[in-house]
């Protein structure tokens, strides 16, 4: 995992010192707590046999209410049947240190792959929740033969932090064809202060409203690149998904989603004008 972490905040020691006994369960209520987290997935189009954007969010929290330990990983099951070859995305791909030196900016336009956003917490006291509105993904290097997704954060204001974190998309059996392996770094709150906490994310995996280029005959072309295929049938009951959180201090939490099927296609039928 590669991650590059900015902060420019003050803090007083004491921040630092609240922030560890709430990691550690130290703080009246945090042992009770247990985690909770939701799932939501969609496509866009919804159609059988068709490239796609998938879109998933998920939302982390605790039953006390209080917001979740930090969220050290994620592995998002995608459901079999899942065309990854058939997919234009990640023409190009993004170098990390290019990425962790320059943002956005030091990736190809045809590395991109989607974008999204998340919203985090202080893991103590009741401080309102702050968004990190960018997170983009671009087609990294590739790792035993899978599929790298790298993540770029960009967080300005109240939390200022740029982040890179990678994700692995790594073969599985029965309903689900894919795992989206993700190892994600702490996110400090402030210098020396407690990580906060993530407690919900948006984000997209295809072409949606990305743009490309290509040089076709000497002249520069813009094109919209074809989005993962979603299998030509749909099985009972919908398309699975799954995920499971791992939080800094050993706690997990999981949660599912399904696509439902999509409705028939209805076929019209022409009359024959005589």
């Amino acid at each position: 995992m590669n991650a590059c972490i900015r902060s420019v905040r003050s803090i007083r020691g004491v921040w630092a010192v609240l922030g560890t006994l709430a990691i550690c369960g130290c703080l009246p209520g945090a042992a009770a707590a247990a985690n909770t987290a939701s799932l939501h997935a969609s496509f866009s189009p919804d159609r059988l046999g068709a490239g796609t954007t998938i879109a998933f969010g998920f939302e982390l929290g605790t039953t006390e209410n209080v917001p979740p330990p930090p969220l050290v990983k994620a592995v998002i099951r995608m459901p079999a049947g899942m065309n990854y070859t058939t997919t234009t995305l990640g023409l190009a791909i993004c170098e990390p240190g290019a990425l962790q030196a320059k943002g956005a900016a030091g990736c190809p336009t045809n590395s991109r792959l989607g974008t999204g956003s998340a919203f985090v917490e202080v893991p103590f006291g009741k401080e309102s929740g702050h968004e990190l509105p960018e997170i983009q993904a671009f087609m990294g290097p590739p790792h035993n033969g899978n599929l790298v997704v790298l993540f770029y954060a960009n967080g300005q204001e109240p939390v200022f932090a740029q982040l890179v974190f990678s994700g692995e998309l790594v073969p599985s059996t029965g309903a689900f064809g894919a795992n989206l392996d993700t190892s994600i770094p702490l996110i400090p709150s402030v210098p020396n202060g407690p990580p906060v906490s993530i407690v919900k994310v948006e984000t997209t995996i295809g072409p949606g409203k990305l743009v490309y280029t290509k040089h076709v005959k000497g002249r520069l072309v813009h094109f919209h690149p074809l989005g993962i295929s979603v299998p030509s049938r749909c099985p009972k009951g919908g398309f699975p998904f799954s995920a499971e959180f791992q939080f800094l201090g050993g706690s997990t939490a999981q949660a599912s989603a399904t696509v439902p099927c999509p409705p028939p296609v209805k076929h019209v039928k022409h009359r024959r004008h005589r």
